[in-house]
């Protein structure tokens, strides 16, 4: 079995759809690749509270760090029509980082290797030179790259639609749901947690603990 490079196309569409026709491959496949993601809370704001409370604001980011190493020592041979390191470089910066003059932006990227299909954007590109030529060339070169995840408006607008209020929700509890929080979190406004403890036969908005499943109905218009 040939074995299978990671690489990195670009596009000029944020659903990765329309390709530029660039596209670039590691050398060698990364030994580590490593992906964060994280979640926007504020704080509450109440003078002389003896505890903050945090409270959800929605997802941040997808981000991924990933590190191409560069060699032209010979262990493997250079792309074809790439002569030295210094083109592979260029190769890279030209597909991942550089502005696209009629996009006034740079390319969207989507990251494929295995399982792995990541649609993305480059936020920062870092360049290490290790090893020269007599004449100062690159002879071998890391770099690294902060992919951070990014999805389309209409992607984004269908994901939106599942936590429409006019749909029926069911949820589980979990540790440090409230309520309250369960409802503004499906509806957008907490004020409706009555009607909700109604709809469940709770005996109070309290009575509610991990593993229960809760019933959001539709909202009455």
């Amino acid at each position: 079995m040939a074995l299978i490079k990671l690489k990195i196309e670009a596009f000029t569409n944020a659903q990765c759809t329309v390709s530029t026709g660039t596209s670039v491959e590691a050398l060698f496949n990364p030994d580590t690749y490593s992906r964060s993601y994280g979640v926007n809370y504020y704080e509450s704001k109440v003078i002389g509270e003896s505890a903050t409370t945090q409270t959800f604001a929605g997802m941040a980011g997808n981000d991924m760090k990933l590190k191409l190493i560069a060699d032209g020592t010979g262990v493997i041979p250079l792309p074809s029509g790439i002569s030295n390191v210094d083109g592979y470089i260029k190769k890279i910066y030209d597909v991942i980082y550089k502005m696209d003059g009629t996009k006034h932006r740079p390319n969207f990227l989507k990251v494929e290797w295995g399982s792995l299909a990541f649609i993305c954007v480059c936020t920062s590109i870092n360049i290490t030179s290790s090893l020269f030529n007599e004449d100062g060339s690159t002879l071998r070169a890391s770099i690294e790259l902060s992919l951070s995840k990014t999805v389309d408006f209409k992607t984004k607008e269908k994901e939106a639609k599942k936590n429409s209020p006019d749909l029926t929700h069911v949820r589980t509890v979990k540790a440090g749901d409230t309520l309250p929080l369960m409802t503004y979190n499906i509806y957008g406004d907490s004020s409706y947690y009555l009607e909700v403890a109604r709809v469940n036969k709770l005996k109070s908005v309290q009575a509610i603990k991990p593993g229960d499943q809760i019933y959001f109905p539709p909202l009455k218009k």
